[in-house]
């Protein structure tokens, strides 16, 4: 299991969390929330009650988390918490930025975030998906990645060749995301103009949502990108965690189709699943979201969760009315 921390560092990284948050009046009722669903599911410490917690400082903070990639982990949950808070505030911002340059961490996600605070949402958004479109070699499925079709046209043969995994045996991870499509309405790839990302990136994208189990809604994807980010600490992993918060979380992003929500952890069991989340993405034995995915398309879906170590749902898994 891959917790990041040991167990004696726990109550240490919990405060400095809680440090993080503790901007302006206060950390938000949202934040307490999802902080102690993170301490609950990821650290297993259900006993500890983070609101009696006293704040840890940047400095010390960062004296008790040395390693680097547990130093990265922790700012990916600190900007988690803090696009929480609504609205999102200058001291807010600054006061991550604090911790982030005590624990020696940077990377694109801080920097959207300052771009937002300071310049606003269209630029910020802009610049996250800038960023995004330069990993599409490394993010989408790799055998859409040399189509002789740009990804802003219509692929017909691309789609024939998708809907071919519809006669796959039932349970199977191909059949399932043929079943994902059916069951909440859309599109098959190549069957309409993509205009923010690739066929490549949306397919790998989906596929996940078929290993993990979670829905496409927004619950559901900050949940995946949760999952993904505690299996993978990597730039790519945190900007797509980002991306997901963005769109259902700080209402920054503003992609064709998609309408961006505020607030989405204060709904009932969001802060749980989201928590559960990172649990399971740190108990998988490998990373799932950046493989050939296709190349499993015949294996029973049980298969590809056991390969990559992934525990079932607690509950809400839309996958098992589709296990043969």
């Amino acid at each position: 299991m891959n917790q990041f921390l040991s167990p004696e560092q726990v109550e240490s990284a919990a405060a400095g969390l809680l440090g993080g948050i503790d901007a302006d009046d206060g950390p938000t009722d949202e934040q307490l929330v999802l902080l102690q669903s993170v301490v609950d599911h990821l650290w297993q410490r259900p006993d500890l009650d983070v609101s009696t917690l006293a704040p840890l400082t940047p400095e010390a903070t960062a004296a008790s988390i040395v390693d680097p990639h547990a130093r990265r982990r922790m700012v990916g949950l600190l900007m988690m918490l803090e696009v929480c808070r609504h609205p999102e505030t200058e001291t807010q911002v600054a006061l991550v930025e604090q911790y982030a340059a005590a624990l020696d961490i940077t990377g694109e996600p801080l920097d959207v975030i300052r771009t937002w605070i300071t310049t606003g949402a269209e630029q910020a958004n802009d610049d996250l998906q800038r960023f995004r479109h330069d990993q599409n070699d490394q993010e989408g499925e790799p055998a859409l990645l040399d189509r002789p079709v740009g990804w802003t046209e219509l692929d017909p043969a691309l789609t024939v060749r998708v809907e071919a995994l519809a006669d796959l045996p039932l349970g199977t991870l191909g059949r399932t995301y043929i079943e994902f499509h059916r069951k909440y309405g859309f599109l098959l790839p190549g069957e309409e103009v993509m205009s923010v990302f690739s066929n490549a990136i949306f397919m790998a994208h989906d596929l996940n949502h078929v290993i993990s189990g979670y829905p496409p809604t927004g619950p559901g994807e900050i949940a995946l990108g949760a999952m993904e980010f505690a299996m993978n600490e990597s730039e790519e992993t945190w900007s797509r965690f980002l991306s997901s918060l963005s769109i259902h979380e700080a209402g920054m992003s503003r992609l064709d189709g998609f309408q961006p929500k505020q607030a989405t952890m204060s709904r009932a069991g969001a802060a749980d699943l989201v928590g559960e989340a990172l649990e399971r993405g740190s108990r998988c034995t490998k990373d799932f979201s950046r493989i050939d995915h296709l190349s499993m398309a015949d294996w029973p879906l049980d298969k590809v969760r056991a390969h990559f170590g992934v525990d079932p749902l607690a509950e809400g898994d839309w996958t098992k009315e589709f296990q043969g």
